[in-house]
């Protein structure tokens, strides 16, 4: 009966294993490659056309200097995180609020204004910055933009993507990870206090982790190469290296245990010999 529950424990943590990594995983594609990217981009272009309209003698070279030092902001790859999740959630529900974005943008503005200024070759004042956003939030109704795309992408989706979105949304809480890493800790205990001697359980660690090296190895290519074969664009890269690393980590801790595992056992061995 004990190798049974261990057997079923064992499998648990498999599945925590697997699911921790491939969920973070997830999460990194959505938010940083897929609409990070889109959205950025998207950003870029806006800014560039404003920047257009209210500096006309800016010349070709000097968008494009703007755009590069757009693309490798942090800021902007940080205003991008602070609403996937909200794109996320408003592709699977009824009601879209509104995104108030205005101050983010100001903000935005004011932290790269010496890369503006340098591209403009103009001094500009915090004020001159405030006044820029509130034309562009003034002549594109933004909430109501950004309503309309999230009505089309809704309108677009197929059940079987919006059914994909609802199970992402679920996993990628707190409440779900923090539930998985509670399960793996149960089980590493119970099956700790059903093993004899006290370090056997560091066993059944160690198959876990392989095997979950294992589906952590394939998740992570087989995702990566669907969805590049997808997307099928140049501006959005997906890697597997993230899933392989931990992967790798994994396998190599796993192996650790089993040798930690064959020291206790030679030096028990080698204990009962003398006495």
């Amino acid at each position: 009966m004990k190798t049974f529950i261990r057997g079923i424990l064992t499998t648990v943590l498999v599945f925590t294993f697997t699911l921790i990594p491939t969920v973070m995983y997830a999460e990194q594609i959505v938010n940083q490659e897929i609409i990070g990217t889109y959205g950025k981009e998207e950003i870029i272009k806006q800014m560039s056309e404003s920047f257009k309209n209210e500096f006309p003698e800016l010349t070709d070279e000097n968008i494009k200097e703007l755009e590069d030092n757009l693309r490798t902001n942090e800021t902007i790859d940080n205003l991008m995180n602070k609403y996937s999740d909200k794109i996320m959630k408003d592709l699977t529900t009824d009601e879209i609020e509104n995104i108030n974005i205005e101050d983010d943008l100001k903000t935005f503005m004011k932290e790269n204004k010496a890369t503006i200024e340098q591209v403009t070759g103009q001094n500009i004042s915090d004020e001159k910055l405030d006044e820029f956003v509130d034309e562009v939030t003034q002549d594109e109704d933004i909430n109501e933009a950004y309503k309309k795309m999230i009505e089309e992408a809704k309108i677009s989706m197929p059940e079987e993507g919006q059914a994909v979105l609802d199970g992402y949304n679920n996993v990628t809480t707190d409440n779900f990870m923090i539930g998985l890493i509670i399960t793996s800790i149960i089980s590493i205990i119970i099956i700790a206090l059903l093993k004899k001697p006290y370090y056997k359980w560091i066993v059944n660690i160690a198959i876990a982790g392989i095997v979950s090296a294992l589906f952590v190895a394939l998740i992570g290519g087989s995702v990566a190469l669907v969805l590049n074969v997808a997307i099928e664009t140049e501006a959005v890269g997906i890697s597997a290296m993230p899933m392989l690393v931990t992967s790798g980590v994994m396998l190599l801790v796993s192996i650790i245990l089993i040798v930690i595992n064959s020291v206790l056992d030679n030096r028990k061995a080698k204990k009962h010999a003398v006495s």
